[in-house]
């Protein structure tokens, strides 16, 4: 039996094994819908690996949506006795899985640019409410989290960041235009292999409805519209060996990403769809570290009236002092990455936990 792991990368990682299943009550626009969401419920076992293998503090909170749905989020906390004084990043996974298998991604992010992180769960994913996920909801769930973090104590609301990696890429430019809109403070956005619109990667993953799909796509998640308004500091992280989104959709993103006040591109050589941060090596971490850096400086001058616009490709790494502690070099992680969310998925341990209290919900 392949274990849940694999069956997320063969969904996620080769758009040309994408599930087709023919049935006479289903029509294309269902289908198409069905080839997008494939979340994987329950993360209590890899919850509690967060003690048993990382023994670092979070919180586990039950946001509610707009719609009355509630979707569920980790916040972990790199450092509790002092995480208002550390940015925070909003992680936002991809089309697959649930929060617990993005746990070693989260964990390196966190040690090595020393943030809080709120990983958050959509709809029909992992422990939030069990409905059926779609374009709208999605973008419900996102803003749901960013005006809950922002309201959170022990979270400096001035230095909030985004981060989206494929479908989690359009979760999080939605997001940062409806914070400009909303007049909500926003520090940066960094998204990793995410794709234009839909409808191209309807070209790209199913030419079969191509000649169709003016009739029948009624998902959008366009991103090439949406970053020509964006002001806010925005990174790219393109891996060139994407083997599901087109490297030139990163390309095109980031040319036409013209209003921000720092529009960045870092692309990794060997980087694949879903592993681009592990093939990215130190430069990888650094490109994140500098970008946040430099964005936290635009962002104040912007809101002293002093703006500036920067639209080159990522200049050369750079030494940087630290974002808001001592970060050291990268972690020492285990060597087969994967084998972590395998290991939590087959924890049965019950030892004592000492998990935060889920505080109340503002």
């Amino acid at each position: 039996m392949v274990s849940p792991v694999v069956q997320v990368k063969i969904h996620v990682a080769t758009g040309h094994h994408l599930r087709y299943e023919k049935s006479a009550d289903r029509d294309i626009r269902t289908l198409f819908c069905s080839q997008i969401y494939f979340p994987i419920h329950s993360n209590a076992s890899i919850r509690r690996c967060l003690y048993v293998k990382y023994q670092i503090p979070f919180e586990s909170h039950n946001i509610p949506c707009a719609d009355g749905v509630s979707i569920h989020a980790w916040l972990l906390l790199r450092d509790k006795n002092r995480s208002s004084q550390l940015p925070t990043i909003l992680f936002f996974h991809g089309n697959a899985g649930n929060i617990g298998l993005r746990l070693p991604n989260a964990m390196e992010m966190m040690q090595y640019l020393n943030v809080n992180i709120l990983m958050v769960e959509y709809r029909g994913y992992g422990d939030s409410d069990s409905v059926r996920p779609n374009e709208a909801g999605l973008k419900l769930d996102a803003e749901a989290a960013l005006r809950f973090i922002l309201k959170h104590p022990d979270i400096d609301a001035a230095s909030i960041f985004l981060f989206g990696r494929s479908l989690g890429g359009a979760v999080a430019f939605h997001l940062a235009q409806y914070a400009e809109e909303q007049k909500l403070p926003l520090a940066g956005v960094m998204v990793e292999n995410t794709f234009t619109n839909i409808a191209d990667m309807v070209d790209q993953l199913m030419p079969y409805i191509s000649p169709l799909k003016a009739l029948v796509l009624r998902i959008r998640w366009d991103n090439l519209s949406i970053v020509k308004s964006l002001k806010v500091p925005v990174l790219y992280l393109a891996g060139a060996r994407d083997e599901l989104v087109p490297h030139s959709h990163m390309h095109l993103l980031h040319k036409l990403t013209t209003l921000s006040r720092l529009n960045k591109i870092h692309v990794i050589k060997d980087g694949t769809h879903n592993e681009s941060w592990i093939h990215g090596g130190q430069q990888y971490w650094e490109a994140m570290r500098n970008f946040m850096s430099e964005a936290a400086r635009r962002t104040a001058l912007s809101l002293s009236g002093r703006d500036i616009v920067e639209n080159n490709v990522s200049s050369p790494i750079r030494p940087m002092g630290d974002i808001g502690g001592n970060a050291s070099s990268i972690p020492i992680m285990p060597k087969n990455i994967l084998n972590i969310a395998q290991e939590a998925m087959r924890t049965t341990s019950t030892s004592s936990t000492t998990e935060t209290p889920n505080k109340k919900e503002l």
